[in-house]
């Protein structure tokens, strides 16, 4: 690990202090092999710089590094955007998404909002990596890739469950209204809540967020503040 990265990730990703020393190493693995094995690209004359990719992968990793070191093989690029940005065939103002050929489109003020409050239950990288990890298995449906055969009849339920609350009443609770869209954008709705607002998470959605803990190995609730 370069000592520059190190001291990247302890200034921006202060949720790490949390780890114990095994599951920091595993951390640092897959921030390292995303960092080195993904294709990165400015757009619109943005220099993409090494804080950029430590800052991005870092992300990735904290969302994956208790999973499988393969869960984001299908990506194969990421394109950073200066700010947000609008399609020629829409009107609406993107600030990320990821695609199923294996590209994710960040915009860089949006990384650094998500990073800047790590509390409000909205990061927009952890929220298109989630779109990564859900698509893994050749289908954007907000069920990724699970363990095993039986795993899918308890996920079906409690997300179906959950999914079905947020469209009744998308301005209550603390998942944001986005997530009633449709089942893809409730999962990474539902993962940005829980890295962001874990305690909050359990305490709204017990069923949900224990499934959650169950899939990414990971327990937010009993975290300390994460602050930058």
């Amino acid at each position: 690990m370069p000592a520059s990265w190190s001291q990247i990730i302890e200034h921006y990703h202060s949720f790490t202090k949390g780890y114990d020393p095994q599951e920091l190493e595993r951390f640092y693995t897959h921030l390292k092999v995303f960092a080195w094995e993904k294709c990165w690209i400015g757009a619109r004359g943005l220099e993409v710089t090494e804080e950029m990719r430590v800052i991005i992968s870092g992300i990735a990793a904290r969302l994956s590094h208790n999973i499988d070191l393969d869960i984001y093989d299908r990506l194969s690029e990421v394109v950073i955007y200066p700010s947000h940005y609008v399609h020629s065939s829409r009107d609406a103002i993107i600030y990320g998404e990821a695609h199923h050929w294996g590209t994710v489109v960040l915009s860089w003020d949006a990384v650094t909002h998500g990073i800047k409050d790590p509390n409000d239950g909205h990061d927009t990288a952890l929220h298109e990596f989630a779109h990564v990890i859900d698509v893994a298995d050749g289908w954007f449906d907000g069920t990724p890739q699970l363990r095993e055969g039986k795993d899918y009849e308890v996920w079906a339920s409690v997300l179906g469950k959950a999914y079905a609350e947020l469209k009744r009443a998308p301005q209550r609770g603390i998942m944001r209204a986005y997530g009633a869209t449709n089942e893809a954008e409730f999962f990474a709705v539902a993962t940005e809540a829980f890295f962001e607002r874990g305690h909050s998470f359990k305490l709204d959605h017990p069923g949900l967020y224990d499934v959650l803990v169950w899939f990414y190995r990971q327990d937010p609730a009993s975290w300390p503040p994460h602050r930058v």
